[in-house]
């Protein structure tokens, strides 16, 4: 089975079984996924865009808005006045021996993969803060691998694939005896393995394919202060991610030495998603933190799909706008005060949001 998204006018979602779900699929691409492929989803209303030029052009409108950037400093608390209101951040700044006093109403904690050590700076805040429990957050490594694809194993102008099936990956008999003396992480790599690998074409020249494996690092654990630079299993990653891919685009193989080595010119890196248990985001007043103190972190596997709407979210909470009926109490950070919603989300009774 596999899944993957195209652009296009058509239904948001269309679900196809044998022979037709391939043609479907690929339309007069050439054949490049497994001939065994059985079932598929398409997602026709769906696309890619840049993560960093996304980014550029908001940082570029915020500025021509009259914000200003303070690069590098670190949050070293806020001052709060007798009300409990924010009224100033505290910032470290290289060079200056004193914090530098940054007067505002507002603080925003949006540190990502940090947000729950900033969370304790705005509890350590004063005033009526201090108080709650602490952001339910769990960080998890994201790794991606980028590979020079020299062989064209997939069109260019492929849709993304998504293989949801589980997977035994291709090893010689003598491999898989030789990870099971090893034992932990390398021994489970001779069993089956989750699905959710994933690839799509890598726009520019040369011709590249980006392909992504969640489960090659789910065991590694990640501090709360997690390291700026996280643990990556490296060229491990792209193989073991790589041999995976071939078995929904056999032509992957092809990278893959009788050997078993990797042939393939492939670069790694990564970082964190970070992430509730109810894996929904944390947007709105921060708990237990001063009046005037908000987050907007938690967003998961989806940030860049979903950061302009948290953001516009947000800045309601903010300004004092009115709040979407249907949607914005789910996100309060606030709901895991309550001793039931945390119980429904362990139970099972509460509704996770979709994992990517």
């Amino acid at each position: 089975g596999g899944g993957g998204g195209g652009g296009g006018d058509g239904p948001a979602a269309m679900l196809f079984s044998g022979r037709e779900a391939v043609q479907a699929y690929v339309g007069s691409l050439p054949p490049f996924l497994a001939a065994d492929a059985r079932s598929l989803l398409v997602a026709s209303r769906a696309g890619w865009m840049s993560a960093q030029q996304m980014g550029m052009e908001l940082l570029s409108k915020a500025r021509d808005a009259g914000a200003a950037t303070l690069i590098p400093s670190s949050l070293q608390g806020v001052r709060t006045a007798s009300d409990g209101k924010v009224e100033a951040a505290l910032l470290s700044v290289p060079g200056e021996s004193e914090p530098l006093e940054v007067r505002t109403g507002a603080v925003v904690n949006a540190a990502g993969p940090y947000a729950g050590v900033v969370d304790a700076l705005l509890r350590g805040g004063g005033g009526e803060g201090g108080g709650g429990r602490e952001l339910p957050l769990q960080n998890e490594v994201h790794a991606k691998a980028v590979l020079r694809d020299d062989l064209s194993a997939v069109p260019g102008d492929a849709p993304m694939v998504v293989w949801t099936d589980p997977v035994t990956l291709p090893w010689s008999e003598e491999e898989a005896e030789a990870l099971l003396e090893i034992g932990g992480f390398e021994a489970s790599l001779a069993g089956s393995l989750p699905g959710g690998f994933h690839l799509r074409p890598y726009p520019g020249k040369p011709h590249s394919l980006l392909m992504l494996w969640e489960a090659i690092h789910a065991d590694v654990a990640v501090p709360r202060e997690p390291p700026e630079e996280a643990e990556l299993r490296g060229s491990l990653f792209a193989e073991l991610t790589l041999r995976a891919l071939s078995r929904a685009v056999p032509a992957l193989g092809g990278y893959l030495g009788e050997d078993g080595s990797m042939t393939a010119n492939v670069s790694v890196d990564g970082g964190y998603y970070s992430k509730a248990p109810d894996n929904l985001p944390l947007i709105g007043p921060a708990a237990g933190g001063p009046r005037g103190a908000y987050v907007c972190a938690g967003l998961s596997g989806y940030g860049i799909m979903a950061a302009n709407a948290a953001g516009e979210l947000l800045a309601k909470h903010v300004t004092g706008a009115p709040l979407p009926e249907a949607y914005a109490a789910g996100f309060l950070p606030e709901r895991w005060e309550s001793e039931e919603y945390r119980r429904g989300v362990e139970s099972g009774a509460v509704g996770k949001g979709f994992q990517i």
